[in-house]
């Protein structure tokens, strides 16, 4: 969803909305959400916030973070279940990430990593000459 052309020192202005923390704002019957953005600088950016997304974050069935996270990407936050596919199909695309980030072999099967951490192992000795320091196959267990 495209920013509204508000700044913070417009909203402050308008009804808060109690138990958002200074998040969620209301003016003229429209909706307001108020997200930190930023790298090196945060910067208040505020969004119009649909009455559909504000009645499911009234309901609880969403989350002011995953709310947040929609008007500002026009998409929901991942699942857990998505992050976990979306991690094994990149670790099966490149399985020196399971090297590199050790965390990702659970994200698979003994059998799945039989034939992963070879491919792995070769991978990573081909880009850095030899395995890191200390580095134990979770197949050789």
């Amino acid at each position: 969803m495209e920013r509204s052309q508000l700044k913070w020192e417009d909203v402050i202005q308008f009804e808060e909305v109690e138990g958002y923390g200074k998040e969620v704002w209301k003016h003229n019957n429209q909706y307001y959400i108020v997200n930190i953005e930023g790298g090196m600088m945060d910067n208040r950016v505020v969004y119009e916030l649909p009455d559909e997304l504000f009645d499911l974050l009234e309901r609880g069935e969403r989350t002011i973070e995953d709310v947040s996270y929609r008007v500002k990407n026009d998409y929901w936050p991942p699942t857990e279940e998505e992050i976990k596919r979306i991690k094994r199909e990149r670790a099966t695309e490149r399985p020196i990430v399971l090297i590199a980030n050790p965390k990702n072999q659970v994200l698979f099967t003994k059998e799945e990593l039989k034939e992963l951490m070879p491919i792995a192992e070769k991978a990573w000795i081909e880009s850095e000459g030899k395995l890191p320091k200390g580095y134990v196959s979770p197949i050789s267990e």
